[in-house]
């Protein structure tokens, strides 16, 4: 990439957050905001001002970069865990958040 990206579409941002498998609330603390900032953003009601697009940049460098190596959810399931369908929890292990889903209660005996 030859030069920094000026302008982010509502859909560019979700979808860089999608492909993290970040929350809203992950991706604001990554970078620094508020969970209403990163709403906005990506209803489109507002635009990432430009210390934030550089922020962005490195985000999705850094999606490119260690694409293979990050383990991360599908989309669907970040998508279902933003709009409450999902029982995944954030842990987070030596400075790293790794997602876990809570078993079902199996009552049958084997």
């Amino acid at each position: 990439m030859g030069h920094e990206k000026v302008m982010w579409t509502a859909d560019e941002i979700r979808k860089l957050r999608y492909r993290m498998g970040w929350s809203q609330a992950e991706f604001a603390h990554h970078l620094h905001l508020d969970l209403d900032t990163i709403v906005a953003w990506e209803n489109g009601k507002f635009e990432p001002e430009a210390c934030h697009c550089s922020e962005l940049v490195k985000i999705l460098r850094q999606v490119e970069d260690y694409a293979e190596k990050l383990h991360r959810q599908p989309i669907a399931e970040v998508m279902m865990r933003d709009h409450g369908l999902s029982q995944i929890h954030d842990l987070e292990v030596d400075g790293v958040t790794e997602v876990s889903r809570e078993k079902p209660n199996s009552d049958a005996t084997a």
